[in-house]
């Protein structure tokens, strides 16, 4: 959490006294942080009722439709 907060601040304080937009997309980064917050919390939830064969399986299985995905994308 700190170096979040580090690295927000790197970003930020130079803004205050740079001419032109270097600050961060404040919405974009709250925005995944929640996310990767709530999906955390929603992930760790179910794992100690799913079996052992599933939790491997099913990142797995994400990662490639997410590239097939990204391939039919790049193909259109």
């Amino acid at each position: 959490m700190q170096v979040d907060l580090f690295g927000a601040a790197t970003y930020g304080l130079p803004a205050l006294a740079a001419p032109g937009d270097i600050a961060p997309n404040w919405i974009a980064g709250l925005a995944c942080g929640l996310g990767g917050l709530v999906g955390g919390y929603a992930g760790a939830r179910p794992q100690p009722r799913l079996p052992e064969r599933a939790l491997r399986l099913l990142p797995g299985i994400l990662a490639i439709g997410l590239a097939l995905l990204y391939l039919l994308q790049a193909a259109a």
